[in-house]
């Protein structure tokens, strides 16, 4: 229900309208902007509305049956507090809008709400922005439940999870750099947990020379190898130095090689395998020119950093930052690395559709 004062409803009555729209965003981050389409800077219950330059937007329809009520705006950056880079980087995103309609001759007679909702994903269009408001009832549409999945859905050191990130979280200083994405911190030294890792299936080549490279979860690297196991039947291949013979296996730097008897054979491997200390965690610069924006860890090795997308701006030497440690999601690093699988979010002996597809045998 929307409120009106008594001088603002005569005014909208009349015959010469001098009225504004403001918009009110706050982002994500806490802060606060105002803009305004009228000609000069408005002031409204403690809020400066900034005049911008043009803007069009798409009419606003309102209904009474719960539809959504979408609306999309185009401006021009003309605007100090709106940055190419903080809208590539997403800082804009999802924010909370507000949308008033005043009297700007007369700021007293109060406002009138026009619609609230949050800023969809805004775009870039030839050197203009293009940000779609979304209604409230648009909420409604969306799945809040949660589905099932192997892995957890909890992010590390939420609500959910509860692992405290005070002790896993440290301070940098980039001391050199490759490019956009990697760069090194010789400080950096933090050595991951070496944790078991099961292979889905993998069928053994019918050509020379029958070897299987597994494939490490992302990040990682491969340790060392704790056995090979028919998938079909169960049976376990025994491990040799040499030239396998049938139903034998030898394994160099995290590469198998069988005997061609067993081609055409699917196995399972199992293994141990290395993971960066603060592979998938995230980084929050706290200096240079990209103070502020966050990015996440792609992989880590001992004073190497991946990032998952290239930063904004350049990364410079001496650019300082925090960087907590990551969390793949799976169950064995829940339970091993951080002892915390009370709080695991994932149902990871649920059957898949692998199970299903499998040939059975009796």
């Amino acid at each position: 229900m929307r409120t009106i004062s008594t001088a603002l409803t005569a005014h909208l009555a009349g015959e010469v309208l001098t009225t504004a729209t403001l918009w009110k965003i706050t982002r994500r981050d806490g802060q606060v902007f105002g803009f305004s389409d009228h000609d000069s800077d408005l002031t409204v219950s403690g809020v400066t509305y900034a005049s911008t330059g043009g803007h069009t937007s798409s009419a606003m329809v309102w209904s009474d049956d719960l539809s959504n009520s979408n609306q999309e705006v185009t401006a021009v950056f003309d605007h100090s507090a709106i940055t190419r880079a903080d809208v590539m980087a997403g800082l804009w995103d999802y924010a909370a809008v507000t949308l008033y309609l005043v009297n700007y001759m007369d700021l007293s007679m109060g406002v009138l709400p026009l619609t609230t909702g949050v800023l969809g994903q805004v775009t870039l269009k030839r050197g203009q922005f293009v940000a779609e408001l979304r209604g409230l009832a648009q909420l409604l549409t969306q799945e809040m439940g949660s589905l099932y999945s192997s892995t957890c859905r909890a992010q590390l050191g939420d609500s959910r999870c509860k692992v405290n990130l005070t002790p896993l979280t440290f301070s940098g200083a980039v001391t050199g750099v490759t490019n956009a994405r990697v760069f090194a911190d010789t400080s950096m030294t933090q050595a991951g947990p070496v944790l078991p890792y099961t292979s889905p299936g993998y069928t053994i080549p019918s050509a020379n020379p029958w070897t299987i490279t597994p494939v490490i979860p992302q990040g990682g690297s491969w340790a060392s190898d704790t056995g090979v196991t028919n998938a079909q039947t169960g049976a376990v291949f025994t491990k040799v130095t040499g030239a396998p013979a049938v139903g034998q296996y030898s394994v160099t730097a995290g590469v198998y090689t069988f005997n061609s008897i067993n081609a055409g054979t699917q196995v399972t491997i199992a293994m141990t395998y290395a993971q960066g200390y603060f592979t998938y965690g995230t980084l929050l610069w706290l200096t240079g020119q990209n103070a502020g924006y966050r990015m996440d860890v792609r992989q880590f090795s001992p004073g190497s950093i991946t990032l998952a997308l290239p930063m904004t701006y350049p990364i410079s030497v001496g650019d300082t930052y925090t960087l907590v440690a990551g969390c793949d999601k799976t169950a064995t690093t829940c339970r091993q690395r951080f002892g915390n699988f009370l709080n695991f979010r994932g149902e990871p002996y649920i059957p898949g559709t692998d199970s299903i597809l499998r040939p059975q045998s009796k």
